[in-house]
């Protein structure tokens, strides 16, 4: 990437000073960053976001710009596996581990390699979820915008108290149809995508 497209990037002047670049520069990849943070993980979304990280970082090596990484390395995770209520619990956990070693950094090299990680695991867990819940009929199951996630803790309580054969009210029973049917969604975009 050359100078003038790098500055452009960073929507700079052609003669910025070193400390206008530095501090341009920090405020993309906060941004970037803030909103890996902050929105539920979409994967097509969040895959243009570390697309943009990827950028960020010839940003960076095109101006002569380092931003620090206290540990680059990728956290512990949880398998997926046991009951859906525990896949729903180890996931949510994953999730805060992750994001819990992006705020270690704002280096767009080390922040890419975890927004990937976390793209990556977002699949994986939609695409067991929507395995797990093929059998189940969401047919009049109002479609939920696809940000509008149910809390973990909140669907991994409902699945429990399902497994252990309790009755869930009616609107925790299709607050839970809805989350299913958002999760099957979204893996069936992601298939196509």
């Amino acid at each position: 990437m050359d100078r003038q497209t790098a500055l452009l990037v960073l929507q700079l002047p052609e003669s910025p000073t070193p400390d206008e670049i530095h501090e341009a520069f920090e405020a993309h990849v906060f941004a970037l960053r803030d909103f890996l943070f902050r929105q539920t993980v979409i994967p097509q979304v969040f895959r243009a976001k570390v697309d943009r990280l990827l950028i960020a970082s010839e940003v960076g090596e095109s101006l002569g710009v380092e931003l620090p990484c206290l540990d680059n390395r990728l956290p512990d995770l949880l398998p997926l596996e046991g009951t859906a209520d525990q896949v729903v619990r180890s996931h949510a956990e994953n999730v805060v581990r992750l994001r819990t070693a992006m705020a270690a950094t704002l280096d767009p090299t080390c922040l890419t390699r975890h927004g990937e990680c976390l793209v990556r695991m977002q699949s994986h867990y939609l695409r067991w979820m929507a395995e797990w819940s093929a059998l189940q009929t969401l047919e009049g199951v109002h479609n939920r915008p696809m940000r509008d996630e149910w809390p973990a803790d909140a669907l991994a309580d409902a699945l429990e108290e399902q497994r252990n054969g309790r009755t869930l009210t009616p609107d925790t029973e299709r607050r839970m149809q809805e989350e299913l049917l958002r999760i099957r969604t979204l893996d069936a975009a992601a298939v196509t995508a």
